[in-house]
């Protein structure tokens, strides 16, 4: 579920428990583990900014996402269920079909406009030469599918209603978001297959895909 996923809105607007975060960033079509991300996570202040992370958790091979369903029983997730995070995108991509044959699919709200998903993040300290260096990672949640995304997985990242953003980020009350995500259907669509290659970049690689009718 969700190896890869978009975010091609530059100075991207979220708003968030009535204060508003502008996201200025490059257009990406085909963001996957190992490549930093934008993430929104609360400040000191107690509203909210955004950092930079790198998408997927130590482990071999690299977790990019968790179930809901997991985190707060195993120990490699139960200690950072106090490091919430949302994590912008725009569309994220399950694939179909096998080996060559493999189609990716997006999936993305139907005036393709931008959402969160929910994550955790963790931080390591680390010194080099002396300078202390903090490492930060992230993973997406996964939750049931709707039924549009039912179709090819039977999981889906954790999208979390606007209205829940200040909730997830929050003390207290994230359970209501597990509990509630967003499970509104998405419009879906075959992409181009130079997609699965994590190195390639660019809007063309949203170019409708044509594929057989079986596996949509």
């Amino acid at each position: 579920m969700c190896a890869r996923y978009s975010l091609t809105k530059e100075d991207l607007k979220i708003l968030i428990g009535g204060h508003e975060l502008i996201i200025d960033i490059d257009a990406r079509y085909n963001i996957a583990p190992g490549q930093k991300v934008p993430v929104i996570v609360p400040d000191a202040m107690h509203k909210y900014t955004v950092t930079e992370m790198t998408w997927g958790w130590p482990g071999k091979p690299i977790l990019s996402q968790a179930s809901t369903e997991t985190i707060q029983t195993k120990p490699a997730f139960k200690k950072y269920i106090g490091n919430r995070c949302l994590i912008p995108a725009d569309g994220f991509y399950e694939f179909t079909g096998g080996g060559k044959n493999k189609t990716p699919i997006r999936f993305s709200k139907p005036k393709d406009e931008p959402f969160c998903v929910a994550g955790l993040f963790y931080e390591s300290a680390s010194k080099l030469a002396g300078v202390e260096i903090i490492e930060r990672k992230c993973l997406i949640l996964t939750t049931a599918p709707n039924l549009s995304v039912a179709r090819f997985h039977n999981r889906m990242p954790l999208i979390v209603q606007p209205a829940h953003y200040s909730l997830w980020l929050g003390d207290d009350m994230y359970p209501l978001v597990i509990q509630h995500p967003d499970k509104a259907e998405l419009n879906f669509r075959p992409v181009q297959k130079t997609l699965n290659d994590a190195n390639n970049e660019g809007a063309h690689l949203l170019a409708p895909m044509m594929i057989q009718p079986e596996l949509l």
